[in-house]
Parts: C-alpha cells; structure tokens; sequence
C-alpha cells in the first residue's frame, strides 16, 4: 500500500530516487536486523481492501485481494 508509507510498525516504503515511481525500496523495520529490499512498479499489484484493513494499514490474505488483470500503481 504505497500511499500509506510509514506504516505502524516503522516499516517505509519510498521510491528508489527521487521522483521515480518506477521502483520502491521497503524498509523493514520487522525484521531483526532491520532490512531493506527493491520493489518495481511491476511487481506491484492492485488490491481490494477491507475497511479494518485499511484502518490497521495490514491484513489478512482474505482482507487484501489482488484484481484481475490490474497494473501496477499509476503515477499522478
């Protein structure tokens, strides 16, 4: 969920340079020691999310739900 980068647990999603939506680096701040990885854009998929979910900014396989045939996140 790019747009709601920091999320809760620290962990952050920002893109890899400035003004590229074309790769993400997420930064987790979960694990121990803390890691980082790098997403692109492609990788990225369209969801339904629940309301709760939305809220907590997490959920569950049943909360989060890819759509068919969707691209990834489209830069405004």
């Amino acid at each position: 969920m790019v747009g709601f980068s920091p999320y809760r647990n620290g962990t952050r999603l920002v893109p890899a340079s400035t003004g590229s939506f074309e790769a993400y680096t997420l930064y987790c701040s979960c694990s121990q020691p803390s890691t980082a990885t790098l997403w692109k854009s492609s990788d990225m998929k369209v969801c339904r999310v629940t309301k709760p979910a939305h809220s907590r900014g997490y959920g569950s396989f049943e909360e989060i739900v890819p759509l068919p045939n969707s691209q990834g996140p489209t830069p405004v």
